[in-house]
This record gives C-alpha cells, sequence and structure tokens, in this order.
C-alpha cells in the first residue's frame, strides 16, 4: 500500500531498521548495548530493526549518533520518478507519448493537467 506520494510506510520502516541493524553490527553492537546507549528497551530496538515497529524521530537521531551517522544516513531515498529514457520503449513514439507512459508506470501520484479554458469552451462549441 503506497501513500499519496507513491511511498509504502511499511518498506520505509523496514529499511530504516535494516539500516540500523547492519549499523549495529558493523560497530559490533549488540542489540542490548546500543538500545542502553539511546535510551529504549532491547525489545523494541529489535522491533524497528525488524519494522514492526516505527522509529520517532528524536529516536532516529539518538540511534544514528550512538552509531555515528547522521540521521539522514538511516533514512531510505524517496523513489525516483521514472523516465521515459530509462525504459525500452518503441523509438518511434513521440517523446510526449513517452513521457505519458513513464508517468503511467512510475510510483509516482498522477496529476491531471489543468485544461485551458479555450481548450474547453472550444471543445464543448463542437458538440
Amino acid at each position: 500500500m503506497s501513500d499519496k506520494y507513491g511511498m509504502n510506510p511499511e518498506s520505509i520502516y523496514l529499511e530504516i531498521g535494516e539500516r540500523i541493524r547492519v549499523r549495529r553490527k558493523a560497530n559490533r553492537l549488540r542489540q542490548h548495548e546500543l538500545a542502553d546507549r539511546v535510551g529504549i528497551s532491547r525489545a523494541s530496538l529489535a522491533n524497528m530493526e525488524v519494522g514492526r515497529q516505527k522509529v520517532l524521530v528524536h529516536q532516529l537521531y539518538a540511534i544514528a549518533i550512538a552509531l555515528g551517522l547522521a540521521p539522514a544516513d538511516l533514512i531510505p531515498a524517496p523513489p525516483a520518478l521514472l523516465r521515459a529514457d530509462d525504459l525500452p520503449l518503441p523509438a518511434n513514439l513521440k517523446p510526449k507519448e513517452r513521457e505519458q507512459i513513464a508517468r503511467l508506470l512510475s510510483d509516482q501520484p498522477q496529476t491531471v493537467p489543468r485544461r485551458d479554458k479555450d481548450v474547453t469552451n472550444a471543445a464543448q462549441k463542437k458538440r
């Protein structure tokens, strides 16, 4: 389930937890040692590492500092907007068609372009 920005909240917390776990192990820390440094229970840290418990912002800062990281290092980047140039599309498509296909395949929210008032009126007069 993605939110309105095309991001899956569950996968975000899974990724944050994985980054915490990998860095904790690289620093040769046990869960209880990191939890003590941060001021949370070992069970809370274990749940964060597997994505079952959300990480509060102040906890994210404390964990990052305890691991020698910047908080941003624990946060996954948002999904990139899919570009038409990245897709194996037929060469005879017009640029606008390529971009439309890329938007359809992207996880990003779709925006409906505003129609020019004159174009709308002209279309209605033809009916």
